[in-house]
């Protein structure tokens, strides 16, 4: 350190053809070591896999391949039975979304008044998804259906079914009468994001005049700038507008009067989709619903490796506790020393196929040591009662105790580095000690019977 700035100082004074190039080569050299200090003690690489383009014969080999793992498959399978059966049926699928009140149910009546409508129904509950079956003017076969927005707070579940059902339409049209909210821009950057043509369809232009409408026009544009496939269109459905009329005697009253329908912009936009390139809708619907099955599989993959990941953790608790009951003495280092605590960290993070070094688990050991530092003697006094309510421990009470303690750490630890590696896909250091503080904490007392009662049984066992 002192000779390095001995060095700085006399650069200050030297010549600046001298001073230079040595800076220069400080400068360097400085960069490079933050460089490798970053690579050395930053987080690890998330482990992504490159995106390939799914198509139909790579989508089936992937299904093949997860159900010789024991991977679930029925929803991707389900996926492609829907496509195979609209495929067959050569109708055009067009899904009618939009925040409440914008005039979904008004625009239906205007676009199909003698459609027929079709209630879908899952698990004994109406899924609020309806499908109208319409033949246009040019006799093209079309499903309306006319379903939530993506983004329904109320209902996850629904909202997952209307991102769905997007998915497996041909394009979309999304209502307003206003220009569009924060959320409204959201599920539309969503909608584009699954590559889908979209129809944008301010309604109610009644509301306003030529100039306004202008302007909101104007408006949409440059909101959906950076959304390439969009046709923004205005219509007018039936709606009730209150109307004031002068009687012949000069008093005047009012009285609600329909307004009539104009959707000619959107059916001319709608027929220009259908008759533009049929083929290119049919190529992006059978592309977004091959991702559609993609994702189930990736979740069931996920939920096997989850599960896979609780075993592992179950395993390494219960070599735990049998090594601390062995121990002549107790002590807190396997957490840091012990072959233990390397190979669960390591296991844990191959299932996920996440590369992880000697340097990183050290260091996730050691921050945990650090944590656990703070709370041991709370661990050990709330196990120690916990304890009591299992008689029969007898003399071993105070080794039971101590693989308790060790069970409780191993299981908190185990626990909350599955969760990480499940929910972000990288060993996120401090995001697991978090995790594995609070699971110390708020689960203790939850998780002390499972783990006492895990020691009974490792005590049976050697007894036998």
């Amino acid at each position: 350190g002192d000779t390095l700035l001995s060095l700085w100082d006399r650069l200050q004074t030297a010549p600046w053809y001298i001073a230079s190039p040595f800076a220069f080569i400080l400068l360097v050299f400085s960069s490079a070591s933050a460089v490798i200090l970053w690579k050395l003690l930053g987080p690890a690489k998330k482990s992504v896999a490159k995106k390939v383009l799914l198509d139909e014969a790579s989508l089936q080999q992937r299904i093949k391949d997860a159900d010789e793992s024991g991977i679930e498959i029925n929803a991707a399978r389900e996926e492609l039975r829907k496509l195979y059966q609209r495929r067959k049926t050569g109708k055009l699928y067009i899904a009618l979304t939009g925040a409440i009140s914008t005039g979904k149910s008004s625009l239906v009546n205007s676009l199909l008044p003698d459609a027929e409508a079709h209630s879908e129904v899952s698990g004994g509950t109406t899924r609020k998804i309806i499908e109208y079956h319409w033949l246009t003017p040019s006799a093209d076969e079309v499903i309306l259906i006319d379903m939530p927005g993506l983004l329904d707070a109320a209902n996850d579940e629904l909202s997952h079914i209307a991102r769905s059902e997007a998915i497996r339409a041909h394009l979309v049209i999304y209502l307003c009468d206003s220009d569009l909210t924060r959320q409204q821009l959201h599920e539309l950057k969503l909608l584009a994001e699954l590559k889908k043509p979209l129809i944008l369809a301010l309604n109610k232009s009644d509301w306003y005049s030529d100039e306004e409408r202008q302007q909101i026009r104007q408006r949409l544009r440059e909101h959906t700038a950076d959304i390439s496939d969009i046709t923004i269109v205005t219509i007018r459905t039936q709606t009730e507008k209150q109307v004031t009329i002068e009687l012949p005697d000069g008093t005047e009253t009012s009285e609600l009067r329909c307004t009539e329908p104009d959707i000619r912009e959107l059916a001319r936009a709608l027929q220009h989709r259908i008759d533009s390139d049929p083929e290119r809708l049919e190529k992006l619907r059978d592309s977004a619903i091959f991702s559609l099955a993609s994702g189930c599989l990736d979740e069931a993959e996920l939920k096997q490796r989850v599960e896979k990941g609780q075993v592992l953790v179950r395993n390494h608790t219960r070599s735990a506790v049998v090594g601390a009951m062995a121990a002549v003495s107790p002590g807190t280092d396997i957490l840091i020393q012990g072959a233990l605590g390397i190979s669960l960290i390591k296991n844990l993070c191959s299932l996920y196929d996440i590369p992880v070094s000697q340097l990183e688990i050290d260091r996730l050991l050691k921050l945990g040591q650090s944590r656990l530092n703070r709370h041991i003697a709370l661990i050990m006094a709330v196990l120690g009662n916990a304890l009591k309510a299992f008689p029969g421990l007898g003399t071993l009470a105070g080794g039971a105790l101590h693989a308790v303690t060790y069970g409780m750490i191993f299981d908190a630890l185990g626990r909350s580095l599955n969760e990480i590696l499940a929910s972000r896909g990288e060993l996120a250091t401090l995001p697991v000690i978090n995790r594995f503080t609070e699971n110390l904490g708020d689960q203790l007392e939850k998780r002390s019977s499972d783990i006492i009662r895990l020691v009974l049984e490792s005590r049976d066992k050697q007894e036998k």
